[in-house]
C-alpha cells in the first residue's frame, strides 16, 4: 500500500493576540533551561486518555513505533484515500488479505478489547460528481455508507473512530467545505447522514470524529457542525508549524499558535461549549526545513498541558516524515517529553475506551 498521509501546512493570514488565558497557560509550557533540562508538570495534574501514532500502514510499523517508544501502542491510525469509485470507498484496503501486511483486521481480533483503530475516511471517492454535497446532503449515498459500516464491522472494527471528513476546512482534500456557506451547510448536512447510516449497521459501535484543522480559513464553526447529536468527538490537528518568534522563547511561540485565528483555542473552547470531549488526531514537530524549528519539546509539552486540562479521548503522534515532520526518534528531547506522559508508567499512559 502506497503510504498515503496528511501534510501539514503553513497557515496563512495575521495572527490574533493570544487571549488572556493563553498567555497564563503559557506560563505552564515546558522551559528549555539548557540541553536536556526541562520542568515538566507533575503526574498528578494530568488526566488519561488513549495513545495512538500514525507509524505507517502495517502492523508491523506500529510495533516498530513501539519499540522505539518503549511501550506497547495499540491503537493505530488508519487513511482511507485515493479511492477510485464507490466500490472502493466501501471496500477499504486496509481490511483486504495482502501479502504486504496491510491488512489490519487480523491485529484487531487477535485483541480485540485491547485494539483499536482510528479510520481517515475521505466523504467521497474520486468519480462523485461536482454536486456531490447536495446529492449527500439529500441521502443519495446513505447506502454507501452502510455497506462501509457493514464491512468494518466484519472485519472486526465495528469499535473504530472514524475521521470523516477531516480537516475539511482546509483546501488540501476534494472533500472540504467547499467556498460557501450554503455548500458548508450541505457538507454538514451530508457528514450527519453519513453518521446515521453507519450507527444502523447491526454491531456498529463507532465514534465520530469531527475533526478540524487548526488555525486554516478561519471559517465560524458553527456555520459547517453536523450537530451534537451526529459527533461524539471534536478533533485537533495542530502541527508545530507557521509559529512566529524566538525558538528560545518557546512560551510566547506556543500562545501564538493556541491563540491564532480559527486556532486551538477557539476550537477547544466551542468543544466545552457543546459538551463535546476532544481529540488530537495529528500533531508532531517539524523539521527546520519543513517551516518548523525541529525538536521542540516545548511544542509537545503544550499538547500535554491541553490534554491535562480538557477531556481527550485519544492522541495520536503523526510518526512519518511527509510535510517535514520529525520521526519522534529524530526529535529526543521531544520523545524525553512524550515518554514522561505516554510511555509506560507515564500519567497519560492511557485507558480502555
Amino acid at each position: 500500500m502506497t503510504e498515503v498521509t496528511a501534510v501539514p501546512r503553513r497557515r496563512h493570514g495575521k495572527r490574533a493576540r493570544p487571549s488572556a488565558a493563553a498567555r497564563l497557560a503559557a506560563v505552564a509550557v515546558l522551559a528549555v533551561v539548557g540541553v536536556g533540562a526541562y520542568l515538566l508538570w507533575p503526574a498528578s495534574a494530568v488526566s488519561s486518555s488513549t495513545v495512538c501514532a500514525y507509524a505507517g500502514n502495517t502492523p508491523a510499523s506500529l510495533a516498530a513505533f513501539s519499540r522505539q517508544v518503549g511501550q506497547q501502542v495499540s491503537c493505530a491510525e488508519l487513511f482511507s484515500y485515493s479511492n477510485k469509485n464507490w466500490a472502493q470507498w466501501v471496500s477499504p484496503w486496509f481490511t483486504h488479505p495482502s501479502p504486504d501486511g496491510t491488512d489490519w483486521s487480523p491485529w484487531i481480533k487477535a485483541d480485540p478489547s485491547a485494539r483499536r483503530i482510528v479510520v481517515t475516511q475521505q466523504m467521497i471517492p474520486a468519480d462523485a460528481p461536482a454536486d456531490w454535497r447536495v446529492l449527500g446532503a439529500q441521502g443519495a449515498y446513505d447506502g454507501y455508507a452502510r455497506q462501509f459500516a457493514d464491512n468494518l464491522v466484519a472485519a472486526g472494527m465495528g469499535n473504530a473512530v472514524i475521521r470523516l471528513g477531516h480537516e475539511m476546512n482546509g483546501t488540501t482534500y476534494p472533500d472540504s467545505l467547499g467556498n460557501n456557506p450554503s455548500q458548508y451547510r450541505d457538507w454538514a448536512d451530508y457528514w450527519a447522514r453519513v453518521v446515521r447510516a453507519m450507527r444502523s449497521v447491526p454491531g456498529a459501535h463507532f465514534l465520530f470524529d469531527w475533526n478540524v484543522s487548526a488555525g486554516y480559513r478561519n471559517i465560524p464553526l458553527n456555520s459547517y457542525y453536523p450537530g451534537n447529536d451526529a459527533v461524539d468527538i471534536i478533533g485537533i490537528d495542530i502541527y508545530d508549524l507557521g509559529m512566529p518568534g524566538d525558538p528560545k522563547a518557546p512560551a510566547a511561540r506556543w500562545a501564538s499558535l493556541a491563540g491564532e485565528p480559527g486556532g486551538l483555542d477557539q476550537i477547544v473552547a466551542f468543544a466545552r461549549a457543546h459538551g463535546k470531549p476532544l481529540s488530537f488526531p495529528e500533531w508532531g514537530v517539524i523539521s527546520a526545513r519543513g517551516g518548523g524549528v525541529g525538536d521542540d519539546p516545548a511544542y509537545t509539552q503544550g499538547i500535554v498541558n491541553e490534554i491535562s486540562r480538557n477531556r481527550v479521548v485519544y492522541q495520536s503522534y503523526f510518526d512519518r516524515t511527509t510535510g517535514g515532520v520529525l520521526p519522534l526518534k529524530d526529535a529526543p528531547k521531544s520523545l524525553i517529553v512524550w515518554k514522561h506522559y505516554f510511555g509506560a508508567g507515564g500519567s497519560l499512559h492511557g485507558k480502555p475506551w
